[in-house]
Formats: C-alpha cells, structure tokens, sequence
C-alpha cells in the first residue's frame, strides 16, 4: 500500500505508512491516569501495523496501565510545533478484559490523584 500525501490524513484515515513518510511528523499520546504525554515513535508501530488505521489501535500505559482515549499528530516547525488533529482511539480489540483492566486503572489513577492511597 502506498502513503497518501498529507492533505489527504484525517483522523479516520491516516496510518502508520502515511506518517513515516516526514520526519517532522510527531505523534504525542495523552494518558489521563499519569497525567502524561509522551511521544510515540510511529517507526515502531509501522513497523509491524504499517497499514492499520490508527484510530483502531490499542495502547496501554507503562506507568498506570491505563488506555489511552486520544492521538495527536503534529510537525515539528522551527520555532514550535504546529497540531494537525487529534485522533479518538477506538480500538478494533476490546473486551471485558480490556474493560475490566481500564476500570481498575481508573480507580488507581483517582486514589492517586485525590490524594489517598
């Protein structure tokens, strides 16, 4: 499959082969458990998922073992990087396991952020 250009990645369409293709290209993942973002190397990913949309991708945090809910993509510019659109994570995957494993992840991330443990 080939990369489409740029003009043409939306949200619903845009793939790991699209993205590899600049190297100004960033993808920042938000976890709302940790509370962090972290850039993600979209190498890795293309590198086995090249052609699979990225909306129906799941990925779970190192720190909280929570799922992440959104994507950014954006370029890198001189000065600062310019947001080309945030992504929905709807993964194609997902079970009670995957549910039940959110959940609990969830109540972690409150205990720790309301100050009790």
């Amino acid at each position: 499959m080939k990369s489409k250009p740029p003009e043409l990645w939306t949200p619903e369409t845009v793939t790991a082969r699209d993205l590899v293709t600049d190297s100004a290209i960033t993808v920042l993942v938000s976890c709302e458990g940790c509370r962090t973002n972290r850039e993600m190397n979209i190498w890795k990913v293309g590198a086995r998922l090249a052609d699979d949309y990225l909306y129906g991708l799941r990925f779970r945090c190192r720190t909280c073992g929570m799922y992440p809910t959104t994507m950014e993509i954006g370029r890198r510019n001189s000065s600062q990087g310019e947001k080309l659109f945030k992504i929905a994570l709807r993964p194609a995957a997902w079970d009670e396991s995957h549910e039940e494993a959110q959940r609990h992840a969830i109540e972690r991330a409150n205990r720790k952020w309301s100050g009790s443990s």
